[in-house]
């Protein structure tokens, strides 16, 4: 058991370094993938730019239309109060036109509020996205060609270390692997834990005679009772 325990021990500070450097791959990748935020940011930018031409569009439609009915109702009042109509039921269909034409004005009028609200707002989101996309546009420059490299430089080296992984559990028998591969798992990188003086020194509890006199012996396996790693002596 002592020279297999050696191996699980070399396995477990080569898969200790592994995991560092795939950590530090994915954190790579990740900030690698972070560029596909510009075409999502370019997109959204076309989106807003048109959205704004529309709302710009709807405010002047409502603009025109808005002082059109100022003037008709303007020109319908000076034909009730200037005295050009004399006929009484002429009279009442102007009447009757002027209340309908102040009415349509009076909506145009609310109307005008919120579209101008809603151009201004569109505006503003325009040129937030205008100016974050400069920016992300600016530091990707710039960061792209050296997350790159330190792309390739880190897959290298993960290569190295998982052939190193590979030669080094070529020789522990499988049931041993099977089980260390599995504490790994569970116990967060951690599958091999050294005793001294007859304590875990991962969970830090004192093992039980027996347990310590079979690790003593080495021709067996074993493990702690408490937190479940394999045991090797100091």
């Amino acid at each position: 058991m002592q020279l297999s325990g050696d191996l699980l021990l070399t396995l477990q500070e080569v898969d200790k370094r592994l995991t560092a450097k795939k950590q530090e791959l994915d954190q790579i990748t990740s900030e690698l993938e972070g560029q596909a935020e510009i075409p999502v940011l370019t997109e959204r930018l076309e989106e807003e730019r048109e959205a704004a031409i529309e709302r710009r569009a709807h405010l002047a439609r409502l603009e025109v239309d808005t002082d059109a009915l100022r003037e008709r109702v303007e020109g319908l009042e000076e034909r009730i109060y200037g005295g050009t109509v004399t006929n009484l039921r002429e009279l009442t269909a102007v009447e009757e036109e002027q209340t309908n034409a102040r009415r349509e004005l009076m909506q145009a009028e609310e109307a005008l509020g919120p579209a101008r609200l809603a151009a201004e707002d569109s505006e503003r989101a325009r040129e937030d996205l205008t100016t974050t996309l400069a920016e992300r546009e600016k530091t990707w420059s710039s960061s792209a060609p050296k997350l790159r490299k330190q792309s390739r430089s880190v897959t290298a080296e993960v290569d190295v270390l998982e052939a190193e992984r590979a030669e080094a559990s070529e020789s522990v028998p499988s049931e041993e692997l099977t089980l260390y591969d599995q504490l790994l798992y569970r116990r967060h990188g951690i599958a091999i834990a050294r005793v001294e003086r007859g304590v875990c020194l991962a969970c830090h509890i004192t093992l039980p005679l027996k347990e310590a006199s079979r690790l003593r012996r080495g021709d067996a396996l074993v493990t702690c009772g408490n937190c479940g790693r394999i045991l090797i002596p100091s």
